[in-house]
C-alpha cells in the first residue's frame, strides 16, 4: 500500500523563477568558495609577502650602511696605518748605539767643527703625558767657528729621525773658534710599537782568523756575487751597445741599500716580511720578499711598498729591469703597480709563474701613453689565484729603467735633475742635508739656483736638484 502511494504520487517540475533561485545559488555558492578557499588565502599570502619583502628591503638597506661604514673603515685605517708609519718613521724603534753614531756621523759632517767623542748615558724612563717612553741622552764635545756649530744643529733638525737639542753651552776658546758642549736626547719607541730595529744598514765583517778581533780586516776584501760582466759603476748611469744607430741609457732606480719599503698584505690571509739580505745581486745588499698567501680573498697579493723610494717617471722608459732570485717553482703573478697623478693604479705583469731557481733578469715595459705621466712605480706584488696557497722566498734587486739614448749625444752631458718645492722654514743647508745628506752640495743648490748667500728662500720657489748617483737620497 505504501509503495503504491509512493509511486501514486509525481513530482512537479521546476518553474523558471525556481530554477533562475537554483542557479543564482549555485553560482553565489561557487563565488563564496572561491572568494574564501582561494582569493583570501592568496590576498593573506600576497600580504605576508609584502611584509617579508619590506623586512628583506630594511635588512639589505642595513647591510649596505654596513658595506659602506666598512669600506669608510677600512679607507680610514689604511690612511691611519700611512699615518702610523709616518710618525713612527720619525723615531729610533731601538736606543741602539751603533745606530745612531753613525745617523749622527752624516748628520755633523762640518770641516768648522771638530767633535771629540760621544758620552752616551743610560737609558732611563721619562714620563710624556700619560706614557713611558724610553729616552737616552748623549753628550759631546765640540770646537769650531760658531757658523759651523749653527750649521750643524740645523743639521740635526733636518734628521730623519728625532733628535732633541736638549741643551748646548758655548764658551769663546779665541778671536776666531769657540768650544762648547751640546747634549742630546733621543727617543726609542721600545714597548709603544713594533717595528724595524735596523734603520740603518751597519756594514760588519766577520773574522774568519783566530787569535786577533782585527787580523781579518786589513786585508779584507768583498767578494761579489757577480760576473765580471756586471762590476761597471752601480750608481752611475751606463750604457750597452743595442745597435749601429742607438744606445740605451741606463738608470739605477734603487739597488735595496736603504730600507726604504714595507710589506703590505692585500687581505688577513696574508703574511709576510721584507728585510735586507746579504745574498746580492749587486751591492751589499738585495730585498729578501717573504710570502705565505692563502688565496681566499677578492684580491690576494702580497706588495712590497716602494713609495718610499720616491721612483717617479716623467718619461716612459722602454724597459723596467728587475734581478730575481728564486729559490723554487711557483705559479703566481709577479707585478709591478704604477700610479698616475689622479691616483689611478695601473698593474703590469713581469712574470706569469716562477719558472726558474736562482737568479734570473726580468724586463717588463711599462705604460707607453704619454698622456699618463708623469708616473709613479709605487708596489711590487706577488699575485696567487682564487683558492690557491703558497709560501716561500724571493730575493729582488737592481732596478733599472732602460732609455732610449742618441748615440750622438755628448756623453758627457749626461746630468740627471729633479725639482723641489721650497716649503715653510726650509734653507739650502736643510735642502742639501735632506737630498744629499750633508751640506757638500749647498754651494751647488746656490749656483743653479741663482740665491745668494744668506738670502730667504720663497716658499713656492722651484728648485733644480742634480741627482748624484750614490749620494742622493
Amino acid at each position: 500500500m505504501v509503495e503504491m502511494s509512493l509511486k501514486s504520487k509525481k513530482i512537479r517540475p521546476l518553474t523558471k523563477n525556481e530554477k533562475f533561485l537554483l542557479i543564482t545559488l549555485g553560482f553565489i555558492l561557487i563565488l563564496w568558495g572561491s572568494f574564501r578557499f582561494i582569493i583570501a588565502p592568496q590576498r593573506e599570502r600576497i600580504f605576508s609577502l609584502k611584509n617579508e619583502k619590506m623586512e628583506l628591503d630594511t635588512k639589505i638597506t642595513d647591510m649596505n650602511n654596513t658595506l659602506e661604514k666598512g669600506k669608510k673603515i677600512k679607507k680610514e685605517n689604511d690612511i691611519l696605518d700611512v699615518e702610523r708609519e709616518q710618525i713612527l718613521s720619525r723615531y729610533f724603534p731601538i736606543l741602539d748605539q751603533s745606530q745612531i753614531i753613525y745617523l749622527l756621523n752624516d748628520l755633523m759632517k762640518d770641516d768648522r767643527v771638530a767633535f771629540k767623542d760621544y758620552n752616551f748615558d743610560r737609558p732611563s724612563i721619562e714620563n710624556l703625558g700619560d706614557m713611558e717612553v724610553k729616552q737616552m741622552g748623549i753628550s759631546i764635545p765640540f770646537s769650531g767657528s760658531y757658523d759651523g756649530i749653527v750649521d750643524v744643529i740645523r743639521s740635526i733638525g733636518t734628521s730623519p729621525r728625532r733628535i732633541l737639542v736638549d741643551n748646548i753651552s758655548i764658551d769663546r776658546k779665541d778671536d776666531n773658534e769657540i768650544s762648547g758642549n751640546m747634549y742630546l736626547k733621543i727617543y726609542g719607541l721600545e714597548g709603544l710599537a713594533e717595528t724595524n730595529p735596523n734603520i740603518i744598514q751597519v756594514a760588519t765583517v766577520d773574522n774568519l782568523e783566530e787569535g786577533s778581533l782585527f787580523g781579518s780586516f786589513e786585508d779584507y776584501v768583498e767578494i761579489s756575487n757577480e760576473s765580471s760582466e756586471d762590476t761597471d759603476e752601480l750608481y752611475s748611469p751606463t750604457y750597452s751597445s743595442t745597435g749601429d744607430e742607438n744606445l740605451k741609457k741606463v738608470q739605477l732606480l734603487t739597488d735595496f741599500e736603504s730600507i726604504n719599503y714595507t710589506f703590505i698584505p692585500s687581505n688577513e690571509y696574508i703574511k709576510g716580511d721584507v728585510i735586507p739580505s746579504t745574498i746580492r745581486k749587486s751591492g751589499k745588499y738585495s730585498l729578501r720578499f717573504e710570502y705565505n698567501i692563502i688565496a681566499l680573498g677578492d684580491e690576494n697579493r702580497a706588495y712590497i711598498d716602494l713609495l718610499g723610494n720616491n721612483l717617479v717617471f716623467k718619461y716612459p722608459p722602454e724597459t723596467i729591469s728587475l734581478w730575481v732570485n728564486s729559490f723554487g717553482y711557483s705559479p703566481g703573478i709577479l707585478g709591478m703597480r704604477f700610479r698616475t697623478q689622479d691616483g689611478k693604479n695601473i698593474d703590469v705583469s713581469m712574470s706569469e709563474g716562477i719558472s726558474w731557481v736562482g737568479w734570473s733578469n726580468i724586463n717588463v715595459s711599462p705604460p707607453q701613453d704619454l698622456n699618463l705621466y708623469p708616473l709613479e712605480l709605487t708596489h711590487i706584488y706577488y699575485e696567487l689565484p682564487y683558492n690557491r696557497d703558497d709560501y716561500g722566498v724571493m730575493l729582488i734587486d737592481k732596478l733599472e729603467a732602460f732609455y732610449p739614448h742618441n748615440e750622438y749625444e755628448n756623453a758627457n752631458n749626461d746630468l740627471a735633475y729633479e725639482f723641489y718645492i721650497v716649503k715653510a722654514g726650509d734653507t739650502v743647508s736643510g735642502i742639501a742635508q735632506h737630498f744629499y745628506g750633508s751640506n757638500k752640495y749647498k754651494n751647488e743648490i746656490m749656483e743653479n739656483n741663482g740665491i745668494a748667500s744668506g738670502e730667504a728662500l720663497p716658499v713656492g720657489k722651484v728648485l733644480v736638484l742634480v741627482k748624484h748617483e750614490g749620494v742622493s737620497r
